[in-house]
């Protein structure tokens, strides 16, 4: 910038700074202005019209202290200006130029020019002189209207306040300073609760003076109102000359002498009210206390604005802070009870209501029940059902979307059910604010979070806005507990099923049926239940209970009397005594029937279809063991009738191989043949008969391999001709091939009358055929176990994958676009998107850990070890990873086996050992793989094993079976305060 210059003779022959009797006047705006900021204003305007400059401000001089002040500014450019030209301007008493800046000193004041033109600068100050004396006259006016009143009492006040952001503090300091300036004796401030154009009505008043207390607040009529905040003027009211006015009857409560009314509002928003009055007989209240209420109004507007909102940010901060520690504590919950109490509980936490519920919509899609409840009356919880579309609860259900009611009574909304319309009708509905918010998952609506309050709505926009946040952070966290339960429930399913068929299948004794019965009520989450098996003739010929007292034989036969094709739920006259609703299943089928299941509970609601496809599968499994067990028994009983027959007969058996070789002879072979051929097992068959007869017995053998018929032929040993049979015994299914025959697995020959040789050998083929069926039912239900367990591994694939690729993406979407759209915002705004952000941020990370808990991708993706390395790093109990042998990757179905046998064994040892550390040692084998699980922990015994699976504790239970399904094989090795050693080995 160019040295500054006196512009004491300017180049202009024009120019006269002194002032000539003939010029122009003041313009009528600068004459006729009442103070210095509307003089400094007009003369701003006026300055940039004559000089055509860029930009004016005027300083003037304070009295006190001599510091320039800004009182006006117009146009651009003022930027370059930081009050330097101007101090010496106004000291040295004339025209400074520096660059672009011009200051033309004129008493008191300067008036600076950015880009005025000099033939303007020139004009303005041959009216210097009249400038000076327009200005001091416009102080002197002011000083007579006390405005030195006005700014001591403002400084006072804000003295007084200190900068305070209590909001309580500012109020009651306003309304004691305003009392104390006027020299009155009463004083009160009070913001405004409602507004409209009726009127507006105050909430808490804050008062000075008084001896009661204000309760109710304080109306504002609309005359008052348009007078206050529309024109922003204050209302003076004195007894003497306003007595028979509106005012005064408005007044008439507080009964004052004189009074001045003044508003409060920032931002050119309405706050509410300042109201200072008298009762001194005689007071009066002149146009001078007017201004003095509206200056200390101007000056408690500003603190209460800053008070305010410094109140709703610590708020929102609290608000959000509480939100992410309630998104926390529902993620850390996978149960639906335990989160929807969670739920219930942040709920009352960060919205202050009365009492909360949630309600689950029932099958039927048209209605809703409360599942869980806080601090509603018990008949309320029991008695409500609320209908979909209906009330607060209904509608947001029906709507999915946030439905609120200020006060129900008014609010047209209605009551959801029978029971809260009469409530509504007889006016004993105990509450006036409900507020319903969805819980809407993917599978779709859940039901409704309804929270109540005893007065009405206590909340804003903003508490709004996060009850919709919260409503999805609860609709996410029962989201997970209901797919986490889902899953517990399949394992606890397959758990169920597995060990009725091994209990069963080991044995069927009281103690056994016992067992199963009392597994089967746990897994319906029945209270009671009963297993009835019938003999022959359709009769019950055992039963065996839980939690029951023997049946006499009527009501079981009333019971048998129910049963249909499947499983049928029982009203509460069709069950036993005391029951309220029970299930009934039959076991076997019509043409086989074996018994029934049965089950009741003392609650009247009936079994709903995923119980009922329960006890189907549970039926169908005992019907299976039961089925089984009884073939092999009879199958048992049938061969050892049929080897002492064989052991017993005259006639000589023989059996042999698919080679030839014998592997069984009866005490009459050995006896007459043993003699002239020596040990006849192990001999070959073939080679026995004299060579003459050799070929006959070929012919008779190949015969019986290809015929249908079997083979027969006479033959010789030594000294004796026998007439022999042979027949074919054929394979299992699992020992077939494709050709068109059926290859033999062994041969039986018998040398006896051919009638009664075809009719023994016909006999024993016939029971093999039934031992052959029930090892094929026996091997259909360990394929049936297998796809089972496959379906439940690709089930959690599905959901991992789900919850990766969609439920995940689809949060990551949403924080990308909230985090741009934060990036655009500024200020509250941005702080608010970013508190959002921060709470799908945490929304993601429980989703991505429950689904790599469900289905880990490194399994998938990188195979065994790396799988087992996390699974390691993820136990509880500080766990190691050792490998043997040559490392390799193994089946995908085998290393699935291997890690969730790994993370069963770990969940153990997490949960019951008490362990300090834990190893995993896979070694890699020619044939297979050996795992070893060991840990350092507490140990048991057989004893203590067999009780806990007593109690319904499976673990082991389920990794034995788990095991035997793989084809391999578990060893378990533990001593009391010697830890624990699994040891697994798998084909593969």
């Amino acid at each position: 910038m160019s040295a500054a210059r006196e512009a004491s003779a300017p180049a202009d022959p024009s120019f006269n700074p002194r002032p000539n009797p003939e010029m122009t006047p003041l313009p009528p705006t600068l004459a006729a202005a009442q103070t210095a900021r509307a003089f400094a204003a007009a003369l701003a305007e006026y300055t940039c019209q004559v000089t055509a400059a860029h930009g004016v401000q005027v300083w003037v001089t304070e009295e006190a202290g001599g510091r320039l002040e800004v009182l006006a500014q117009e146009g651009r450019g003022l930027g370059l200006s930081d009050g330097t030209l101007a101090r010496r301007a106004v000291d040295g008493g004339h025209l400074l130029e520096e660059g672009m800046l011009t200051c033309l000193p004129f008493g008191c004041g300067v008036l600076e020019c950015v880009g005025a033109s000099s033939e303007g600068v020139a004009e303005l100050s041959a009216l210097a002189p009249l400038l000076t004396l327009a200005l001091e006259g416009v102080q002197a006016r002011e000083a007579r209207r006390g405005r030195g009143r006005v700014a001591e009492t403002v400084e006072a006040l804000v003295r007084r306040l200190g900068g305070s952001l209590d909001l309580a503090e500012v109020l009651t300091g306003t309304a004691q300073s305003a009392a104390q300036a006027l020299g009155f004796s009463r004083a009160f401030v009070a913001l405004f609760s409602e507004l409209g154009e009726g009127g507006a009505r105050t909430g808490d008043v804050f008062s000075h003076g008084f001896d009661e207390a204000f309760t109710g607040g304080v109306g504002v009529g609309p005359v008052s109102l348009e007078t206050l905040i529309r024109r922003g003027e204050a209302i003076r009211f004195e007894r003497a000359r306003d007595a028979d006015s509106p005012m005064a009857q408005g007044l008439l409560e507080l009964n004052p002498e004189a009074a001045v009314i003044a508003p409060l509002s920032a931002r050119g928003q309405p706050l509410g009210v300042l109201y200072v009055d008298s009762r001194t007989p005689g007071a009066t209240a002149s146009e001078d206390d007017a201004r003095l209420v509206l200056a200390l109004a101007e000056q408690a507007s500003l603190a209460i604005d800053n008070a305010r909102l410094y109140g709703i940010e610590t708020r929102k901060r609290a608000a959000a802070e509480a939100l992410r520690e309630a998104g926390a504590a529902l993620a850390g919950s996978l149960h639906l009870g335990d989160t929807l109490s969670r739920v219930l509980e942040r709920a009352i936490t960060l919205f202050h209501a009365d009492a909360a519920a949630v309600y689950e919509a029932q099958p039927d899609g048209r209605t809703l029940s409360i599942r869980s409840a806080v601090g509603l009356p018990s008949e309320y919880v029991l008695r409500v059902r609320a209908k979909m579309g209906a009330g607060v609860t209904g509608r947001a259900a029906q709507g999915r979307e946030l439905v609120a009611a200020h006060d129900l009574a008014t609010a047209h909304y209605g009551g959801g059910s029978r029971y809260t319309r009469q409530l509504l009708a007889q006016n004993r509905y105990p509450y006036k604010g409900v507020l319903g918010l969805p819980l809407v998952t993917r599978s779709g609506v859940f039901g409704t979070l309804t929270l109540y309050w005893e007065a009405p709505l206590p909340l804003d926009d903003d508490d709004l806005a996060l009850a919709g946040v919260f409503a999805a952070q609860a609709s996410l966290a029962v989201e997970n507990a209901r797919l986490y339960e889902e899953e517990l429930r399949r394992e606890r399913e397959a758990a169920v099923l597995l060990n009725v068929g091994r209990v069963l299948g080991e044995s069927q004794d009281d103690a056994a049926l016992a067992g199963a019965v009392r597994l089967t009520t746990l897994a319906l989450n029945a209270g009671r239940g009963l297993i009835a098996l019938t003999d022959d003739l359709g009769e019950v010929s055992r039963c065996a209970t839980f939690n029951l007292y023997p049946p006499t034989p009527e009501e079981l036969a009333s019971l048998k009397a129910q049963l249909g094709r499947g499983p049928r739920p029982l009203p509460r006259r069709a069950c036993l005594p005391v029951a309220g609703s029970g299930l009934i299943v039959p076991l076997g089928d019509e043409a086989h029937p074996l018994g029934f299941l049965y089950a009741d509970d003392p609650s009247p609601e009936m079994p709903g279809d995923h119980v009922l496809q329960l006890a189907r599968s549970v039926a169908d499994q005992m019907s299976q063991t039961l089925t089984r067990v009884r073939l092999l028994s009879a199958l048992e009983r049938e061969e050892a009738r049929y080897r002492q027959l064989a052991e017993g007969a005259h006639d000589l058996i023989l059996s042999a191989d698919v080679g030839g070789a014998v592997t069984y002879a009866n005490p009459a072979a050995s006896r007459l043949l043993e003699p002239l051929t020596g040990p006849l097992v192990g001999a070959r068959l073939l080679s026995l008969p004299t060579p003459a007869t050799r070929d006959a017995l070929r012919a008779a053998w190949d015969a019986a391999r290809t015929g249908s018929a079997g083979g027969r032929a006479e033959i010789g040993i030594g000294p004796h001709r026998l007439e022999v049979r042979l027949s074919a015994v054929q394979a299992g299914p699992a020992d077939r091939g494709n050709g068109a025959g059926e290859p033999a697995s062994g041969m039986l020959l018998v040398a006896r009358d051919l009638s009664e040789l075809q009719t023994l050998a016909d006999e024993i083929t016939r029971r093999g055929q039934a031992l052959e069926a029930a090892t094929s039912r026996q091997s259909e239900l360990r394929t049936y176990l297998s796809l089972f367990t496959q379906a439940q591994e690709e089930e959690r694939r599905r959901i991992s994958r789900e919850l990766h690729d969609d439920t995940a993406q689809v949060l990551t979407a949403s924080g990308r676009r909230v985090a741009r759209l934060a990036r655009e915002l500024s200020g509250e705004q941005r702080e608010r998107a970013d508190d959002i952000l921060a709470d799908l941020n945490a929304a993601l990370d429980s989703v991505r850990r429950f689904a790599r808990n469900l289905r880990p991708s490194v399994l998938d993706d990188l195979g065994l070890l790396p799988a087992l390395e996390w699974l390691a790093g993820q136990a509880q109990t500080p766990t190691r990873l050792e490998v043997g042998g040559q490392e390799r990757r193994l089946g995908a179905a085998t290393e699935l086996t291997v890690f969730r046998l790994a993370q069963e064994a770990l969940n153990n040892v997490d949960k019951h050992a008490g362990a300090g550390s834990a190893a995993i040692r896979v070694i890699f084998g020619k044939g297979g793989v050996e795992v070893v699980i060991s840990d350092d922990g507490q140990g048991f015994t057989l004893q203590q094993a067999e009780a806990r699976a007593q109690e319904g504790h499976l673990g082991l239970t389920g990794l034995r079976e788990r095991v035997a399904l793989a084809g391999g094989e578990l060893d378990v090795d533990s001593t009391p305060g010697q830890g624990t050693v699994l040891r697994f080995s798998l084909p593969g």
